[in-house]
């Protein structure tokens, strides 16, 4: 939010909360401080009070005479020339139940009035003109009468919104406090102030993740992350161990009762300790493992105890009830906070025995946290400080690259008290596994389009409209397949099975399927299965003729679930008295097909166009790429960031895959080694080589999306490219290579060993 933005928002919360705006008023300058702080914008809180007082200083005019009973004094506003004592106002400034008012009489002077003219008065006060567009509502919490300004058009005045006319000289008061908190308070706001104000900010993200109000991961990622940057504020691992060492143990002897399938230590559990380095049999690997289960468990009671929680939403929104599922996100917060530490302790310029704060990434703060560094510059440059002026242009040219792709950050000092940012990439997984980047088939089409620019090839521009207008259409085409299929017995009888009750329930309760219904004269309760599904295709053929596209839940995902379901044995045995041969639920298995297929079948097609091209071209030549699979390479490395590692990063950079926690000297060295570059990565022309090295010799395994690469010493996978549809969605998911995983993982395991 710009300084301009938090103005207006500070101006229209204070007269929400006292009526009219003064801001001479000293219970009205308190109310500022106070909402403020609750908004954690301490720094702007720091320059606007000052200006404040300053400018209380002169003399007020509109003051009654009678200053030591004036309403400065020992009264407060609540609404046009209306009063209250300033001990019958509740925190928010406002009138406590049951509180006397009181207005001026003729000669000034403060005089009682009843409920019943308070009531007439604030009935008048619209009529005459005294305070434009307000409303009267009751104050919940103290159940006084408030009175409350509708919001005004953002960009407009504070007159023409309608406040308070009283404000002498507020055009220019504006101008002066943005003025002043544009310009000073963040170059001497202390490590300490931020390290405040972020407490809150975090303290309010963890909040809002506990109820399911997600970032851009989506709900299960945003929690974890959430209870990550919780686990690494405020977690004393010893002290942790001391207090539930009866729980530690119990659940060490649990561990060490395991038979069978379960026996200690599982896949996970086992790839976890070799991570440490320790011997899966040792006390210290069962202790390791034991404390993290009572960790992870408490989290999960935490989360049950909290109603409506994220924990308890359904689908995507949430972690459906299930605790295995809450679990894993837990232990790998534990072990993720555990490395980072040791990586932020060891090996970067962040000083951890001073206060530090790790927080979630969201535009807003990630654009607060840029503007402090910014404002450390000034600090420097102001006092000529060149050493500190080179720091923080690094600081900021770190943060502004990190940020595009960070999910977390700590935010805390080096060991000269400087601001130190160090940004963090979460994933849960400690086999490297998790996609690096997710998107879709079409961003990722275009994406490899712009990278041609006006030097692609006519086929290969060809190919990848078309393959963009497939991949964005397949839902359309379902829909308007769905309409042609005869609904016979057949479809019926899959419908009417508890398989589909939530693909059906998503029908009944559409409510441009009801209103249609209801204007054919027809009601939804009162419709057979077969009814429903011709009449809900004769409202798909009705929006689809009016150039709109129905939704594809329920309009075309029914059919394309029957589809799905019916190519199984086990569906079709269990159902055996379903003619899975009729020509309908052929049609549905096609539709599903195609929808499946759509995805793959662009991208290959692509993929060989791309070859082809260049083949046209000569190339390969000595064993290099032509320019269009330069180019097609290179924006499977952007997506995998590895242009930015192989820049540089090291010790701004922590990409924590579970108990990994991997840094960009580890993906840039591991670049190199698997690709057979021999150049020198320690400078900035032998990184510019190995960028160039890629994308000249990596090609591209059209059958798997794989980008990999040939050398005297064989093949390593570099990336995994994988293009799919999974359920109603298409995805390009982006991850490390089997190959670099193992690379990486012995890059991290080896250097955390030797520590």
């Amino acid at each position: 939010m710009n300084h301009s933005e938090l103005i207006d928002k500070l101006l229209r919360e204070l007269s929400y909360r006292v009526g009219i705006v003064n801001l001479k008023n000293k219970n009205q300058q308190s109310i500022i401080s106070e909402i403020l702080s609750e908004w954690g914008e301490y720094e702007a809180k720091k320059i606007i009070m000052e200006f404040l007082t300053e400018a209380g200083k002169t003399p007020d005019t509109n003051k009654p005479k009678d200053d030591t009973k004036g309403p400065d004094k020992e009264y407060v506003h609540i609404g046009k020339a209306i009063y209250v004592k300033k001990s019958d106002v509740d925190s928010k400034g406002r009138a406590k139940e049951g509180a006397q008012k009181y207005k001026k009489d003729a000669s000034g002077a403060l005089t009682a009035i009843s409920d019943d003219v308070y009531s007439k008065e604030k009935s008048t006060q619209g009529a005459a003109g005294e305070k434009a567009a307000s409303t009267t509502t009751q104050n919940k919490q103290g159940g006084g009468d408030i009175q409350q300004t509708e919001e005004p058009v953002k960009g407009t005045s504070l007159k023409q919104a309608g406040y308070d006319k009283k404000v002498e000289n507020e055009d220019e008061t504006r101008k002066q406090i943005e003025a002043e908190t544009s310009v000073g308070v963040s170059i001497t706001q202390t490590n300490e102030d931020i390290k405040e104000e972020l407490d809150k900010t975090q303290s309010d993200l963890e909040q809002k993740r506990d109820m399911g109000i997600a970032g851009a991961g989506g709900a299960a990622a945003s929690q974890g992350e959430s209870r990550y940057c919780n686990t690494m504020n405020t977690l004393n691992n010893d002290e942790f161990k001391q207090k539930h060492k009866k729980q530690i143990d119990e659940e060490v002897n649990r561990l060490k009762s395991r038979t069978g399938r379960s026996k200690f230590p599982n896949t996970s559990e086992g790839d976890t300790l070799l991570a440490l380095g320790l011997d899966p049999l040792s006390p210290e690997a069962y202790e390791y493992i034991a404390t993290r289960e009572v960790f992870a468990q408490q989290e999960l009671q935490r989360i049950k105890n909290i109603d409506n929680s994220v924990f308890y939403l359904k689908g995507k929104k949430g972690f459906d009830g299930k605790d295995d599922a809450y679990l894993e996100w837990m232990r790998a917060g534990y072990d993720g906070a555990l490395a980072t530490r040791k990586i932020l302790d060891e090996d970067t310029d962040m000083d951890m025995s001073k206060p530090n704060k790790t927080i979630q990434s969201e535009t807003d703060i990630d654009d607060t946290i840029e503007l402090k560094i910014s404002k450390k510059l000034e600090q420097a440059k102001k006092d000529n400080n060149q050493e500190n002026i080179n720091y923080y242009i690094n600081e900021l040219k770190s943060f502004k690259k990190f940020r595009k792709y960070h999910d977390t950050y700590t935010v805390g000092q080096d060991s000269n008290g400087r601001m130190c940012v160090v940004s963090i990439s979460n994933k849960k997984g400690d086999n490297l596994k998790d996609p690096q980047n997710n998107t879709t088939p079409a961003n990722r089409f275009n994406v490899i389009k712009e990278q041609y620019g006006e030097s692609v090839a006519k086929t290969v521009g060809d190919s990848l409209d078309e393959g963009i207008e497939t991949v964005s259409d397949t839902k359309k085409a379902a829909i308007r397949s769905t309409n042609t299929i005869d609904i016979d017995e057949s479809i019926v009888a899959v419908c009417e099975l508890p398989d589909m009750k939530k693909y059906i329930d998503k029908l009944d309760n559409n409510a441009a399927f009801i209103k249609y219904a209801e204007g054919k004269g027809r009601l939804i309760s009162s419709l057979s299965t077969a009814e429903k599904l011709k009449l809900m295709q004769e409202h798909s053929a009705s929006i689809l003729s009016t150039g709109k596209s129905p939704a594809f839940e329920p309009y075309g995902k029914i059919m394309t679930k029957i589809g799905e379901l019916s190519q199984t044995n086990k569906f079709r045995d269990a159902n055996s008295s379903i003619n899975f041969d009729s020509s309908s639920i052929s049609r549905c298995i096609t539709m599903k097909q195609t929808e499946k297929d759509a995805v793959t079948t662009s991208h290959n097609k692509v993929v060989e166009d791309i070859k082809s091209a260049d083949e046209k071209l000569g190339f390969p030549k000595d064993g290099k790429n032509g320019p269009h699979v330069q180019g097609y390479i290179g924006t499977v490395l952007d997506a995998m960031h590895f242009d930015s590692y192989i820049d540089g990063g090291d010790g701004k950079m922590i990409i924590q895959m579970g108990i990994r926690g991997a840094q960009p000297k580890d993906i840039r060295g591991c670049l190199a080694e698997k690709s057979g570059f021999a150049g020198d990565t320690s400078t900035t022309e032998g990184r510019e080589m190995l960028k160039k090295h890629l994308r000249e010799r990596c090609r591209v395994d059209s059958k798997s999306g794989a980008i990999i690469v040939t050398d005297s010493n064989g093949t390593s996978e570099i990336c995994e490219d994988t293009w799919r549809t999974a359920g109603t969605s298409q995805k390009v998911a982006s991850g490390f290579g089997k190959d670099m995983r193992n690379c990486i993982s012995s890059k991290v395991d080896a250097r955390r060993s030797s520590n």
